[in-house]
């Protein structure tokens, strides 16, 4: 073994390339699977216009969304909440599941109040979602029932 192959064994920890290229396209296709896109199989010229544009359209929605959240917590009025139920809708989104909540609000001052809220939870912090869990949210001034949680 000469000096070039230690040092592509070293390189690669023992594995050829085409190993490690056919795992990392493994990986790829398992990611692309989990959010929705394909069904684990390769994207290919036949399906990359449908899975970009499926992207695409997820893109647009997460964005639209992110940015209403953003709105909401820099104009909104500071409350605490309480959620009371939780159920997955069944819809996705890159992967992560929507839910839709029922939210006990309470400003200050004021009486507590049921908000019904559709919320995108990525699947690493559905437990921080439990029914009972008490988050701190803003609240819309011009809409009691929209609210974003900050905690």
């Amino acid at each position: 073994m000469g000096l070039f192959d230690r040092m592509k064994d070293k390189a690669t920890g023992g594995q050829d390339w085409a190993a490690q290229a056919a795992a990392a396209q493994e990986l790829a296709n398992q990611h692309l699977r989990d959010a929705g896109y394909t069904d684990g199989s390769p994207v290919t010229m036949a399906n990359a216009g449908s899975v970009g544009a499926d992207m695409y359209a997820d893109r647009e929605v997460l964005t639209a969304y992110g940015n209403e959240l953003n709105r909401i917590i820099a104009i909104g009025h500071s409350g605490t909440s309480v959620i009371r139920s939780a159920v997955d809708t069944g819809e996705r989104i890159s992967g992560n599941p929507w839910f839709q909540l029922e939210v006990e609000v309470t400003l200050a001052g004021g009486a507590p109040y049921i908000v019904s809220k559709r919320e995108m939870v990525a699947p690493m912090f559905i437990a921080n979602y439990a029914v009972g869990s008490t988050h701190d949210v803003k609240v819309d001034p011009a809409d009691a029932q929209n609210i974003a949680f900050t905690s």
